[in-house]
């Protein structure tokens, strides 16, 4: 005879929060942080204003700059940009994450399992 074991006695919001995951938690920050780091060696820089005016938030990266979309699609005023900076170009972040997605994925698993022994 079959018995199924439901872990309705775990407060699931609680693990999740132990470990940084909530929205807004800190391993969504951890997350957006690593990926902004990584993605500087790919994101277009003439005057590197894009990366240094950037917010990082949980969750998300925001670039400040006017031209920021028009750089990540590869336009400015309907003409194809052409990249000098060797290795960046536009879709910065899905360049980072073929080449890096794993390392960022290790570094984000590093800091969760520090978080839980820090405890």
């Amino acid at each position: 005879m079959a018995f199924t074991y439901t872990l309705e006695n775990f407060d699931k919001n609680e693990i999740v929060k132990s470990f940084g995951l909530e929205k807004d938690g800190k391993a969504q920050l951890f997350l957006a942080n690593t990926c902004f780091r990584r993605m500087k060696k790919y994101t277009p820089q003439d005057t590197g204003t894009m990366s240094t005016t950037a917010t990082i938030k949980p969750g998300k990266i925001i670039y400040e700059t006017d031209y920021a979309y028009y750089q990540y699609i590869g336009k400015t005023k309907g003409k194809v940009k052409h990249y000098t900076t060797p290795k960046t170009g536009k879709y910065w972040d899905r360049k980072m994450k073929n080449a890096e997605g794993q390392m960022v994925v290790q570094e984000v698993s590093n800091y969760v399992a520090h978080i839980k022994g820090g405890k």
